[in-house]
């Protein structure tokens, strides 16, 4: 390789319904989890790729055109995981140009939009210099090994990581959830930014509580029933059970974590005030308007495309005003990552 060469990808985000909280070894998940991927929500990166002397892969990272070496020690990390399967890293050297369109550490899966992204960019390379297909499952493991939840982000729509007891799945690699309702077809999620700042405790650590939870097995069991219950109503498109299931999941989340030893709470003030008015609206009105949260105190409106007009104009004027800047972020269910080509 005498010329430089570089890859360019957006990454999306991933919303996951019935969630991953606790690993093992190696990042193999405790349950199984099914999240969809959003479109707007997305890591822009740009790998170059040169030439290094040294024998294991070198990387500068630029974040919003700001060199971050404090993201170096996870990137790197990350490297040394993949040189398993693209021995040709040895020796190069990666300048990691990246941004994302979101508040990242702030509970919305930013590491998995990040490494997912990261991930398509090197094996991008590894097509240009071997000549072979893009592999996404390929992508999907080596992406898991840096933030387990990128291996969902490698396909759009709705994607299963972690093996169920139906036989499944993997634990090493997500798939796409092919039998999906036309009901589903068109979610909205929008993101109520109601803390942009950096969360008190990492989701890294928050998986390592799990370890000794008083409550992690029965946890575990759950998720695992749910993640066989939320492909049935993916199947049969019933909306309600779909709220009633996901709201659950993520208030079983953040439980977890306020029952954690150290215990601990992300979601704010607004976070819950936004819940209350939402569960209101739903009792007055019926309509079939649902959250979910992530490791954060963001909280994400998800709803069929056919209520936008109802949640524009009738609940969103009650509630905007508990967003930091009034910000939301208006997504949708997306089809996953995407090549950028430059010029």
């Amino acid at each position: 390789m005498s010329e430089p060469i570089t890859a360019h990808w957006h990454a999306p985000s991933n919303i996951a319904i019935v969630k991953y909280w606790g690993k093992f070894h190696n990042q193999i998940p405790a349950n199984p989890s099914i999240s969809f991927t959003l479109t707007l929500s997305y890591t822009d990166t740009k790998v170059t790729l040169t030439e290094a002397k040294e024998q294991l892969p070198t990387a500068d990272v630029f974040y919003e055109g700001v060199e971050k070496p404090d993201f170096l020690p996870k990137v790197l990390k990350f490297l040394d995981h993949a040189m398993a399967f693209y021995p040709w890293l040895a020796s190069k050297h990666l300048k990691i140009e990246t941004r994302n369109t979101f508040p990242h550490s702030s509970g919305i899966a930013s590491s998995a939009s990040a490494i997912a992204a990261l991930a398509c960019c090197i094996e991008d390379i590894h097509s240009l210099l071997t000549f072979t297909p893009f592999d996404r499952q390929r992508v999907s493991h080596m992406a898991r090994l840096g933030s387990g939840s990128a291996c969902r982000s490698i396909y759009g729509g709705f994607v299963q990581w972690g093996s169920t007891a139906d036989g499944a799945g993997s634990d090493h690699f997500a798939i796409p959830v092919e039998q999906v309702h036309t009901a589903f077809l068109d979610v909205k999620d929008y993101i109520l930014i109601l803390h942009s700042g950096k969360k008190t405790v990492s989701s890294s650590a928050g998986h390592g509580l799990m370890k000794d939870h008083s409550y992690a097995e029965p946890r575990f069991q759950q998720a695992k029933q749910r993640a066989l219950a939320l492909r049935d109503i993916l199947t049969s498109g019933d909306w309600e059970m779909f709220i009633r299931l996901m709201e659950s999941e993520a208030l079983t989340l953040h439980a977890m974590m306020m029952t954690s030893d150290p215990p601990y709470i992300l979601m704010k003030p607004n976070t819950l005030a936004v819940i209350e008015k939402l569960w209101q609206f739903r009792s007055d009105t019926g309509y079939q308007i649902g959250f979910t949260l992530d490791a954060g105190a963001n909280l994400h409106l998800i709803f069929p495309a056919s209520l936008t007009h109802i949640v524009e104009r009738d609940f969103l004027p009650e509630i905007q005003y508990l967003c930091e800047q009034n910000r939301i972020i208006r997504d949708c269910i997306g089809d996953g990552p995407r090549k950028i080509t430059e010029g």
